[in-house]
């Protein structure tokens, strides 16, 4: 079996896992568990929502009660529910979850994607990916590059990753690699993050070792220090810095903003190093993904 049939092989699979995990979290509304306590977001097939308190659940149907009246909905017109907490609102107004807190722009943080969530991320119109959560703290992502993959020599990109792990109060801790390949060749990095603050604003920082499948292993690290600021319901600001061993280090800085929707996000922002700066173009690079979550 040559490489390339090798590769659909393995997409097929994470298809197959993305269809079997999706199918994991339609959970019938009768056999939820409402109390009074709580503020339910209610999505309904047609994509309306209602945000408010549970009062009453009957065969068919279930009754909550907002700011201003009670409604009553059929479940059978319901396609999701999900329990908002107190932090999720901002002066008065619901702010909904992040939808893309495991990632800046190539780097991940050590919050980690819940088992059975999912995204999938396009970057500059031609590397694609699709991450999927296996366990509350495993995910795995797997890619490739459109120009390669049509030039008949494809590079497959695994990133594999353990996180969410709580090592003290607003401190995470995470790692993994980031892997590519190309016929019967390897390289990557192995990486470790610690990652401090919320979802909503955080910094992490990260040391990982390139290695290949010739044998070499870096005797000197990567260092990444990456940070994000949600300061409004739809933009946050993201920024994602690596220092690069060669003679020295050489330095690579990005910032930008994310503009995201409940399941959406597009960053757009610039790349810079000193030989960008000096031999490319003064203000840097300009790097755009765009993210679905699922």
């Amino acid at each position: 079996m040559n490489f390339t049939l090798k590769r659909g092989g393995l997409l097929l699979f994470i298809v197959c896992i993305t269809m079997g995990i999706y199918a994991q979290k339609q959970v019938k509304i009768q056999y939820l568990d409402f109390n009074t306590t709580d503020i339910y977001k209610i999505t309904m097939k047609d994509e309306s929502t209602y945000m408010g308190n549970f009062v009453a659940k009957k065969d068919s149907t279930i009754i909550i009660s907002t700011k201003s009246t009670t409604i009553e909905l059929l479940t059978k017109d319901i396609a999701s529910v999900k329990t908002i907490s107190e932090s999720s609102f901002v002066n008065g107004k619901y702010w909904f979850p992040n939808p893309h807190p495991s990632r800046y722009f190539f780097s991940p943080s050590a919050f980690n994607l819940k088992k059975g969530e999912g995204y999938y991320q396009n970057i500059y119109g031609t590397i694609n990916s699709v991450t999927l959560g296996l366990s509350d703290h495993f995910t795995l992502g797997v890619g490739t590059e459109l120009i390669s993959l049509f030039s008949g020599n494809p590079v497959l990109i695994l990133t594999p990753k353990v996180g969410g792990y709580n090592i003290a109060p607003k401190w995470k801790a995470g790692g993994g690699a980031i892997l590519a390949t190309g016929g019967s060749e390897f390289f990557g990095i192995g990486y470790g993050i610690v990652t401090q603050g919320r979802e909503d604003r955080n910094i992490t920082f990260g040391l990982g070792w390139a290695f290949s499948s010739e044998g070499t292993l870096a005797t000197r690290p990567v260092v990444t220090v990456s940070g994000m600021s949600r300061f409004r319901k739809n933009i946050a600001f993201v920024t994602e810095n690596w220092l690069i061993p060669a003679d020295g280090y050489e330095p690579f800085i990005s910032f930008g903003l994310r503009f995201f929707g409940e399941n959406l996000a597009v960053d757009v922002a610039l790349i810079n190093s000193p030989v960008i700066n000096s031999e490319i173009i003064p203000i840097g690079i300009p790097y755009i993904d765009f993210v679905y979550k699922f």
